[in-house]
């Protein structure tokens, strides 16, 4: 069974009740974000005290940034990477899998087209993330998402002021576990 680490990152500004009842409210908020993925996307989603082998023990994986803002942006710094990291990956697959001979010029732009049709499996899984992530879909492996935003990806801009405001935002730790569960 492979698992996949995230940070989703959740506004807790309209939330009020002690520190217990934020961290609550805001796996509520991943939990119903994470739902309509559930049996299609991954087998099932945790949440964890630990992402991308660091240790973070928290009560439902969840790192008030008013409480903890170093770690907190630790976690966003370390979701960013491990998204680059991910899109990198899909990308490079992609194009060692796609036929791009087929190039045409389009002012000064070289254009390459890849027809992703089904048959061969590797190419439209790796086609499919880049829509889903494009469509604001938290996949397995997109490393971080804004819920905020309804995308895993965010501006410079929009990432700095997440930083700068994170008194307004939990980040939550999340394990999503994909294929089927092996018995030992």
């Amino acid at each position: 069974m492979k698992s996949c680490d995230m940070v989703i990152v959740v506004p807790v500004d309209k939330h009020t009740g002690n520190d217990e009842v934020l961290r609550l409210q805001a796996w509520g908020e991943v939990s119903e974000l994470l739902r309509p993925g559930l049996g299609k996307l991954y087998r099932q989603f945790n949440p964890s005290g630990s992402a991308w082998e660091r240790k973070y023990p928290r009560p439902f994986g969840v790192v008030l940034g008013w409480q903890e803002p170093e770690v907190f942006r630790e976690l966003l710094k370390a979701g960013e990477e491990a998204q680059h990291e991910a899109v990198v990956f899909h990308l490079e697959a992609m194009l060692r899998k796609a036929d791009l001979g087929s190039a045409q010029k389009i002012g000064d732009t070289q254009v390459y087209s890849a027809v992703v049709d089904g048959s061969d499996p590797e190419l439209l899984a790796h086609g499919v993330w880049h829509i889903l992530m494009q469509k604001g879909t938290p996949v397995p492996d997109c490393g971080i998402y804004y819920a905020a935003l309804h995308r895993a990806s965010a501006t410079e801009e929009e990432q700095r002021e997440v930083i700068d405001h994170a008194d307004e935002y939990a980040a939550c730790m999340v394990v999503l576990s994909q294929g089927v569960k092996e018995s030992a």
